[in-house]
């Protein structure tokens, strides 16, 4: 009995034991006075199996991250404005609209000697189908013999066409733009226009200073056309044939210039800087809110060896101006009328040499005029006065001459072909003075006029004559504009266009030289 008692004591012991090893009491595993959650507590909305969406809010604008997955596509709203290189510019249209003029047979032969460019701006009567006549504004393109005074008119364009008619050297050809519409090309000889290509500009991608060049020999005419992305150099014969593209590069190329010998185009270029402007390209420069370039370095394109050369990586902020088939020369800061101070540049392309003609003073230096071996030049020095200054090639000054004062950017001097003689006047109807005619001892020559001012001079291609805009200041006609011819010492004065009414506007000489 004893040890049935005995075992029964045993059994109930196990089991209490059992109990209080699965349920031990709370006291035994006290919680820590604060509570820190475990990690998967907050971290499931982001389990590699889970594709997270961002809110519409989490960015602050709808500008896609440079990560966003390529397939995405991104609308904008109807107040947003594309970047300007986010999306390709549409490709310039090439157009083989013909147009026919008639010519006057006194030039569709050709010229036998150089005459005198000018355009007449002013209101032509047409009739209409109704009972009145209507009125339109068209600019007429002229040309005048030096010897006789003859007058002959070329081409009646659209008022709209300003300033933006360009003739051949020979003239053989006219190149003319008219805005909206696009770049045209006349034949002289048969009256047929060719229209090269449609476009809105001749500023690409505003880049400003841009005109179309004829080469030297007036056989191919260069310009600069918009791509996909930047900025390209084309040219095409003068018949319209062979346009193609000269650059053809993903950067910005811009203001072409031929050299005398029409062997080389020397351009600006950013594509030391920019090796590209196409998105998604190592190196590229399309980014939020870029802007097209306003300078680039200068470099030359050699036609018959096909060969590109950086001439100096130099900052070239305007057009390059051929001083010789050696020598270029840059005005920099001359697009900015408000620029405060201005240098002037000489590039070697033989020696691969460089300099500056003017001190570094912070003046502003402008309007260089090259005798044409380039020994000598003339230009503008503005501070708190103006004064012209002449120097040599290295900039040395020989002269200085206070006692003509011209505006900002208002002064414009061009030499005779042989380089005796150096005819300045002012510019862009800023003319203060008449005619100036200068020797090679950079002696007055002449007694300027005090009644006939003299704007944008030049002398034409054999130096016989100097052509100018004069303005009449005399009682009855102040203010009147006409276009004057002279001999090479600014007298022997005759008037080509007293018998005109309208806006006058001198282009230039255009024509072989007397004698071949």
């Amino acid at each position: 009995m004893n040890r049935f008692k005995l075992l029964i004591l045993l059994l109930v012991a196990a089991s209490l034991a059992c109990t209080l090893t699965r349920n031990p009491p709370p006291t035994l595993t006290p919680l820590p006075p604060t509570f820190t959650p475990n990690f998967t507590a907050t971290a499931i909305a982001l389990l590699p199996t889970e594709t997270y969406t961002p809110s519409p809010t989490a960015f602050p604008t709808d500008t896609p991250l440079p990560t966003s997955t390529p397939t995405s596509t991104y609308t904008p709203s109807p107040t947003d404005t594309p970047l300007p290189t986010s999306t390709p510019y549409p490709e310039i249209q090439r157009d083989n609209e013909v147009l026919f003029f008639d010519i006057p047979n006194t030039i569709q032969g050709g010229l036998s000697t150089a005459w005198l460019s000018f355009t007449l701006t002013n209101s032509l009567i047409f009739e209409t189908s109704g009972t009145e006549n209507g009125e339109t504004a068209m600019v007429s393109v002229y040309l005048a013999n030096p010897i006789n005074g003859q007058r002959v008119k070329v081409i009646d364009l659209p008022s709209s066409v300003g300033n933006r008619i360009y003739w051949s050297p020979t003239g053989l050809h006219l190149a003319y733009f008219i805005p909206e519409d696009g770049l045209y090309l006349l034949d002289v000889q048969s009256g047929r226009s060719q229209r090269l290509f449609k476009s809105e500009s001749l500023l690409p991608r505003g880049i400003i200073g841009h005109q179309p060049v004829w080469s030297p020999d007036g056989t191919r005419l260069a310009f600069v056309l918009p791509t996909a992305y930047a900025t390209d150099i084309y040219i095409v014969n003068a018949d319209g044939t062979d346009f193609q593209n000269i650059t053809n590069s993903p950067t910005y190329d811009f203001w072409p210039a031929w050299s005398p010998d029409g062997t080389k185009l020397a351009f600006v270029s950013d594509r030391l800087t920019c090796p590209s402007w196409y998105p998604n390209v190592p190196d590229t420069c399309d980014q939020p809110n870029a802007s097209p370039p306003q300078t680039g370095a200068l470099f030359v394109y050699e036609f018959i060896i096909n060969r590109f050369s950086l001439i100096n990586a130099n900052p070239v902020n305007s057009p390059p101006e051929w001083i010789n088939t050696r020598l270029i020369g840059v005005s920099s800061g001359s697009l900015d009328p408000l620029s405060n101070a201005s240098d002037l540049w000489v590039y070697d392309v033989a020696a691969g040499s460089t300099w500056r003609l003017n001190p570094d003073d912070n003046a502003i230096y402008a309007a260089p005029a090259w005798e044409p071996n380039g020994q000598f030049v003339m230009f503008q020095r503005i501070e708190q006065t103006s004064e012209i200054i002449f120097a040599n090639r290295f900039g040395e000054v020989i002269q200085r001459l206070s006692d003509y004062i011209f505006v900002r950017y208002g002064l414009r001097g061009h030499w005779s072909p042989d380089g005796t003689r150096l005819a300045i006047g002012g510019s862009n109807r800023q003319c203060p003075y008449g005619i100036l005619i200068f020797d090679t001892s950079f002696e007055l020559v002449n007694t300027p006029s005090t009644s006939l001012l003299a704007c944008d001079p030049v002398y034409d291609p054999t130096g016989r004559y100097v052509a100018y805009e004069g303005i009449r200041v005399a009682r009855g006609t102040d203010g009147r504009l006409d276009i004057i011819i002279a001999d090479q010492n600014g007298v022997t004065i005759r008037n080509l266009t007293s018998d005109l009414e309208g806006e006058l506007k001198l282009l230039g000489w255009v024509g072989p030289t007397f004698g071949e």
